[in-house]
């Protein structure tokens, strides 16, 4: 069976983490208002966030830019929903990023720095 992605690690947050997102119509011509959503859990190559917005993923395919922060550098990267799942907390959505080398490595040094204070801190906790 062949994958059309690559396979990547996914770390999960205990705690959503606070981002906002903007639907891109066209080539990045126009973007919708700032809607506000939570990660729930992010890889290099994708996230999956849940929002109070139910987006129109059904009618082809949708663009967003996201804009959140892991630990210390804003990040904003474009991505398309790959699927949508509706919850009681709101829509799930699982966001499949444009590839950006670049980003993809911001985002995996960002998540080192993230990890290396979350142990830290509970280095420090059990003192």
């Amino acid at each position: 069976m062949l994958y059309k992605r690559h396979e990547y690690f996914r770390h999960s947050f205990g705690t959503p983490l606070d981002a906002t997102f903007r639907i891109v119509v066209g080539e990045g011509a126009t973007e919708s208002n700032p809607g506000d959503c939570f990660l729930l859990d992010i890889s290099p190559g994708g996230t999956k966030i849940i929002t109070d917005f139910d987006l129109p993923s059904e009618q082809g395919p949708v663009s967003l830019r996201l804009n959140f922060t892991l630990f210390e550098t804003p990040i904003e990267i474009e991505g398309k929903i790959a699927w949508k799942k509706q919850s009681i907390d709101g829509f799930q959505y699982g966001i499949d990023f444009v590839e950006d080398p670049s980003i993809e490595k911001l985002i995996v040094d960002e998540l080192k720095l993230r990890r290396r204070t979350e142990v830290g801190s509970a280095d420090g906790k059990k003192s």
